[in-house]
């Protein structure tokens, strides 16, 4: 059995908006392994920061198993991200039926307060947060800002059809 027959049957890249963002594969777990840890219940978020990890993790769905395994290939390995401000950024689903991601990048000096054994932060650096709307995803933002003041946080919006470079 291989994972991308199964597992991760169903999956969706969402493609960074910034060159220095981490792409993001979201792959919608079937309903017989779904629950309360996943997002939205269903949803299993894979961080990509390179084509490289890209084409690692794809190698990794296709191998041959004798059994399912987690798909948490990357989850422990540190990020190549460094930043000195708190970054959000929005990822719109390209297709239907998929939730809208707010990725959060944190600075060491955020993530040094948490045990180093904890879960809380993706590959040591971000948080994830998937919604059924953009408007879910702007009152986040808002309650994110209004708990960190407006001196923590760096809000980045690309236009519409915009790529840019950061």
């Amino acid at each position: 059995m291989r994972l991308i027959d199964d597992l991760a049957a169903r999956r969706l890249y969402y493609q960074r908006s910034l060159a220095t963002l981490p792409d993001i594969l979201l792959i919608e777990i079937p309903a017989r392994f779904a629950g309360s840890g996943l997002a939205l219940h269903r949803y299993y978020p894979v961080i990509l920061e390179s084509l490289d990890e890209q084409q690692e993790f794809e190698t990794f769905l296709c191998e041959p198993r004798a059994t399912l395994v987690p798909p948490a290939l990357l989850n422990h390995r540190p990020s190549a991200f460094r930043a000195e401000n708190i970054v959000f950024a929005r990822y719109e689903p390209k297709a239907l039926h998929w939730p809208w991601l707010l990725l959060c990048c944190w600075p060491r000096n955020y993530t040094a307060m948490v045990p180093s054994h904890s879960e809380l932060f993706a590959r040591g650096t971000y948080t994830l947060e998937a919604f059924t709307s953009a408007g879910e995803v702007d009152l986040a933002e808002a309650e994110l800002l209004a708990a960190l003041g407006p001196h923590e946080a760096r809000h980045v919006r690309c236009a519409a059809g915009m790529i840019g470079n950061a």
